[in-house]
């Protein structure tokens, strides 16, 4: 009898240890079920990229992009993740189907190196100098498209009418200022702004100054006097009126476009992305001298006042 007992105390101790051995392997057992192996972290991210063609100047719209490009995680720190925040935003840059959107895309810093391959067939490049006055405070960029207004002061003349030869030349009163706008939708292809200064240097490298680590930032402007070259499309007769403008001329002045007057749109006015920009029309302008503020815009001409008007 005792021994009997003996056996069923060992037999009990065993299933006692191998129901600790089994509780002590199934709490071992890593989770996830499939054979033990850890979940792979993900190595890419959605980037987005352009559908369509988009040239610079383009104010961008979400049917132009696509957010299905992919890039490792590492090289995507320049690129957008969320369409929403392209969407609305003039590009800088031309970008053709299939093109992951990034930062630079999107600034123009004032350093433009290369023109020629935004320049249109036929087309030559050249430079116009403005200031903060003449150049929109020199907020004109890559991809915008601006005006050109000119203003001179001319000097009426007439023959002598005691000269028989009729060679004779009087001239009458004072050179008198004219303005027109000569040329209109001439197309940024790049610009060209001092360099920043070490305040502004600074500024740029300070945390957080950038939309992401080793993106350089669009300068800021500031009433400063700045000046800009902006370098335009022209066609060749273009070139030679903005030339004799630059050496007869006072300083000329660039009229920004709206970029919306260059889209084409259908009959509920929403943007046809497929369809080639829009140029509009030459709009005829009065021009501008002191018969026309007088006639047209109701400036008071100046009167001598002889005598008292009692």
């Amino acid at each position: 009898m005792k021994r009997s007992n003996r056996l069923v105390l060992l037999i009990g101790a065993l299933l006692a240890v191998v129901a600790f051995v089994g509780i002590v392997l199934l709490l071992g057992q890593p989770s996830g079920g499939g054979g033990g192996s850890q979940p792979t972290p993900p190595t890419t991210v959605h980037v987005v990229k352009a559908k369509v063609a988009i040239p610079a100047g383009t104010i961008v719209t979400q049917d132009m992009l696509d957010a299905t490009g992919e890039l490792p995680i590492g090289a995507a720190q320049n690129a957008f993740q969320d369409p929403g925040l392209v969407i609305s935003k003039t590009i800088r840059k031309d970008a053709q189907p299939g093109t992951i959107l990034t930062f630079d895309y999107f600034i123009d810093t004032g350093q433009t190196s290369n023109v020629t391959d935004g320049l249109p067939l036929g087309l030559r490049a050249m430079a116009i100098q403005v200031d903060q006055v003449t150049g929109v405070g020199t907020l004109i960029h890559t991809g915008d498209k601006v005006d050109l207004v000119i203003g001179l002061k001319i000097q009426t003349t007439v023959f002598d009418p005691a000269d028989k030869t009729k060679t004779k030349i009087l001239k009458v009163g004072d050179p008198a200022p004219s303005v027109k706008m000569i040329i209109q939708n001439l197309r940024v292809l790049g610009t060209l702004l001092p360099p920043p200064t070490a305040q502004a240097q600074q500024q740029q490298q300070q945390p957080g100054a950038s939309p992401s680590p080793g993106v350089q930032q669009q300068p800021a402007t500031t009433l400063n006097g700045q000046q800009e070259i902006v370098v335009v499309a022209v066609t060749a007769n273009q070139a030679e009126a903005i030339r004799y403008a630059q050496l007869y001329t006072d300083p000329m002045a660039l009229v920004l476009r709206s970029p919306k007057d260059y889209v084409a749109v259908d009959a509920s006015g929403s943007p046809i992305v497929s369809a080639s920009p829009v140029v509009p029309p030459f709009e005829q302008t009065d021009g501008m001298v002191l018969r026309i503020l007088v006639d047209k815009y109701g400036v008071l001409p100046p009167n001598l006042l002889v005598g008292s008007s009692k």
